[in-house]
């Protein structure tokens, strides 16, 4: 590619030349036209690739212009003038305009492609003095805006129906998001992140589940930045997103989160219960909500994270967000009780930066059903057998009345659910069963083969 720009550019200067010397007045006016209007537009519309990269060589575009303009003139007129007589010298500039004119016209569109950005170094001896003028973070805008378009467009639908089946019994908060995501894609907000989403309301609902899904389907696989804010409680931890100053043990390795987003131009940056987080490390990540950078402590170089999306959840005040979305019906009076809620947690500048709070209400009873058969199936494949049939409505049932539990969350709930199966999976096994059936019986549990023929308790049918 760069031996193909430098002859496109040999090409169009060895055609200004030849207009020059080639009495060029003739057309100047039109060459004069096409330079300006041409640099307008590429004001007004500022195209990509050409994000600040040529306003520190402005001659570059306007001669480049120029040329366009004034090689068509020079073409038209002597061509015109053909008609009067044929003249060696006529045909001459004619071809030399046109041959010129062309030759810009390529260059401008290859460089508005950014087919020849790539290239530029290669015609400088000294490529660090140009990218001393080249700013460093416009290079990164234009790396992320194109790794973003690669993002779009996506079906909403079909990415909602995926997450849903990974992240059970939410599916109005997951086509929300979806959408959220699918819009600011599309909008390409310049200096401000994809989103800043909050998930708050009810613990093992499927908060940090969804953030998860939502990363490997819809940015791809290891595009995930994670930070558990439970193991940032103190000042120091702000090292770990930014990196140690400058002469400190370790600088040299930047930080987690600065070299994470400086690797994925695009994905999804996840801070777990973010309320435990030490005040000083979300006073670090103020810029990054508000305009979508963040600068290495270590080297000083900004990040631009335009391309990610940060998702926060919190198990602050739980309880009474997932009774009040449980509860109450009217959506604004019920965003009105969340805020409120996270004001006791939260400062307003901190809740200021937030674009979305999704409040997740407790999973009902058939998200845990399901929830707990697609665990099962995930026990059985990993102890190296096929489960053909299980009641998960009447396993939960035996279960809890064994354990005595009246209140429980799913991740409870599975905790017994596999102490109570996975030794069980692992004994048909190893009797010689591929396909077995989970039947119960009062609240004892069974692992049986596939084909013995046992009545398990209860009306349910339901097959995982």
């Amino acid at each position: 590619m760069a031996e193909l720009a430098k002859v496109w550019l040999t090409l169009a200067v060895v055609g200004l030349i030849m207009i020059i010397l080639a009495f060029a007045i003739q057309g100047m006016p039109l060459g004069f036209l096409a330079a300006g209007a041409g640099i307008a537009w590429t004001k007004w519309r500022r195209p990509s690739p050409l994000k600040r990269f040529f306003w520190g060589r402005p001659a570059v575009l306007t001669g480049l212009f120029f040329v366009a303009g004034e090689g068509t003139a020079l073409a038209l007129q002597n061509l015109c003038q053909l008609t009067h007589g044929i003249a060696v010298e006529r045909f001459a500039l004619a071809l030399g305009g046109a041959f010129a004119g062309l030759a810009a016209t390529i260059l401008l569109h290859r460089i508005f492609k950014g087919l020849l950005m790539p290239s530029i170094f290669d015609f400088v001896n000294d490529p660090q003095a140009l990218q001393a003028f080249v700013n460093g973070e416009s290079e990164q805008q234009h790396q992320t805006a194109y790794a973003v378009e690669s993002l779009y467009p996506f079906d909403v639908d079909g990415a909602s129906e995926e997450v849903a089946e990974v992240v059970i019994g939410q599916d109005g908060i997951v086509r929300d998001v979806v959408a959220l995501i699918s819009r600011r894609i599309e909008m390409q907000r310049k200096h401000k992140p994809l989103g800043v989403v909050l998930f708050v309301g009810a613990t093992g609902a499927g908060k940090t589940e969804l953030a998860k899904a939502l990363s490997d389907l819809i940015f791809g696989v290891d595009k995930l930045l994670r930070f558990d804010c439970n193991e940032m409680v103190e000042s120091s931890s702000t090292q770990r997103l930014i990196g140690s100053p400058p002469g400190y043990v370790g600088s040299e390795q930047g930080g987690q989160l600065t070299r994470g987003i400086q690797r994925n131009r695009t994905g999804l940056i996840l801070f777990d219960e973010v309320e435990k987080a030490h005040p000083d490390v979300y006073k670090v990540l103020m810029g990054l909500f508000d305009e979508g950078r963040i600068t290495e402590q270590s080297t000083g170089q900004t990040m631009d994270a335009s391309g990610h999306l940060i998702v926060l959840t919190s198990n602050a005040e739980h309880q009474k967000i997932a009774d009040l979305v449980k509860n109450e019906q009217d959506p604004a009076v019920r965003r009105i009780g969340v805020k409120d809620a996270l004001a006791s947690v939260f400062r307003p500048e901190q809740l200021a930066r937030i674009d979305e709070i999704y409040a997740f209400p407790p999973l009902d009873r058939l998200a845990m059903v399901r929830i707990v058969a697609k665990s099962l199936q995930h026990l059985a494949h990993e102890a190296g057998i096929e489960l053909v049939k299980v009641d998960a409505a009447v396993l939960i049932d035996a279960v809890t009345m064994h354990e005595r539990m009246q209140q429980y969350g799913i991740r409870e709930l599975l905790r017994v659910v596999e102490k109570r199966v996975v030794d069980r999976l692992f004994d048909a096994r190893r009797a010689g069963h591929s396909q077995v059936r989970i039947a119960v019986h009062g609240d004892a549990v069974q692992v049986l083969p596939a084909e013995t023929s046992t009545v398990t308790g209860g009306n349910h049918a339901a097959t995982a």
